[in-house]
């Protein structure tokens, strides 16, 4: 992103020690809720908490609020963290809300990771989280147009350690065939109702093909976690 931090906030609600600037677009009704409750994002913040480690590179996918990235660049002394989401004022307000507390370390990009390069539509809905690569029949949303990286060419000039992963049912596509060589923790929430059976074979056979297992610690529900022995 350019350092905009353009969010005009009202007041702040404070979740897991952030500061969250109050706006009327993505903090309303079942956001504030969690947030207060200290219920958002908590089975893959936890996931992520647990499978990251000082020194660590982080690639955030579907970085979203900036809620999980801003507790590892809280509580775990990180390399570096690398978001992606396909929403660009989404990433406007992580952006405000990354420097609202005072966090370094954090690059956001707007752009999606795919197999090749190119440029794809993305599908922005209410609620924010259901925005996806993915046209879903008569359901209203507004189309907008994201860079699609290279998902080998980015993790080569990266070299993440840990892949946090939150794509709305992009997760199989995106994991299958890529080189995950360097990798030693891998955090997906999977979307069964858009990647079905087939697709949820796809994420366990890439990380096995990569030589993580199924890692319960890092698991729960639709949170499951993949890690090196």
């Amino acid at each position: 992103m350019d350092g905009s931090t353009s969010i005009d906030p009202t007041g702040y609600i404070k979740s897991r020690g952030l500061k969250f600037p109050k706006d009327g677009t993505y903090l309303t009704g079942k956001v504030r809720g969690l947030l207060r409750e200290n219920g958002y994002e908590r089975d893959l913040t936890a996931a992520a908490l647990k499978a990251t480690r000082a020194g660590d590179t982080v690639l955030d996918l579907g970085c979203g609020l900036g809620f999980v990235a801003g507790m590892l660049a809280k509580r775990r002394d990180v390399a570096a963290i690398h978001g992606y989401d396909g929403n660009a004022t989404l990433l406007t307000y992580a952006e405000a809300m990354l420097a609202t507390n005072g966090i370094d370390g954090v690059t956001l990009n707007h752009a999606v990771l795919g197999k090749r390069k190119s440029t794809v539509p993305f599908y922005v809905r209410a609620p924010f989280a259901a925005s996806s690569l993915t046209p879903i029949e008569g359901e209203e949303a507004t189309e907008t147009t994201v860079e699609m990286l290279n998902m080998k060419t980015t993790l080569t000039a990266l070299k993440p350690t840990v892949i946090i992963c939150d794509i709305e049912g992009g997760e199989a596509d995106l994991l299958d065939g890529a080189d995950l060589k360097g990798v030693r923790q891998v955090v997906v929430k999977l979307h069964p109702a858009h990647i079905g059976h087939e697709g949820m074979l796809k994420v366990f056979d890439a990380t096995a093909k990569a030589g993580l297992a199924y890692d319960p610690r890092l698991s729960a529900g639709r949170i499951v976690g993949f890690g090196t022995a």
